[in-house]
């Protein structure tokens, strides 16, 4: 699918990473672990280099709450990555991972895409969308 703006962008991302966890969860296989990682981190430099703050000074709360949550799925990533796949509380904490994130897309999908739509001009909006794209291809690039 082709992205014509940053929101269709992000999305595309979101549900590629939900299916991702989605999939790992229910056939309790962990070996999808690196593509969900790297998936996740390149999404979130993206929106916490150029689309957050875009919108930071007239939404600081609701952009601030992104963050943390961001936050909370960096520590889990982590903690996931260096914890034996096999151990058993691997798959419990990944589907902790996975509640977040949704909390998250929900969220940012809900409350922050509409807000932005509204504070970002479309060359601007389209600026991000080449930046984000640009981040994620370099990010992508430096774990093959």
């Amino acid at each position: 699918m082709a992205e014509n703006n940053v929101y269709e962008f992000l999305k595309s991302d979101h549900d590629t990473i939900k299916s991702l966890l989605r999939e790992t969860i229910q056939n309790k296989d962990p070996s999808r672990f690196p593509k969900i990682q790297k998936e996740w981190e390149s999404h979130m430099l993206g929106e916490e280099r150029y689309f957050y703050p875009a919108i930071r000074k007239e939404e600081t709360y609701m952009v601030l709450e992104r963050y943390e949550e961001h936050e909370l799925g960096k520590k889990l990533i982590y903690e996931l990555d260096k914890l034996d796949k096999e151990d058993e509380h691997w798959l419990p904490k990944i589907g902790v991972l996975q509640e977040i994130i949704e909390l998250h897309i929900g969220e940012e999908e809900k409350n922050i895409f509409p807000k932005a739509k509204e504070i970002i001009s479309e060359d601007k909006e389209r600026r991000i969308l080449d930046q984000i794209r640009d981040e994620k291809s370099r990010y992508v690039k430096s774990y093959l």
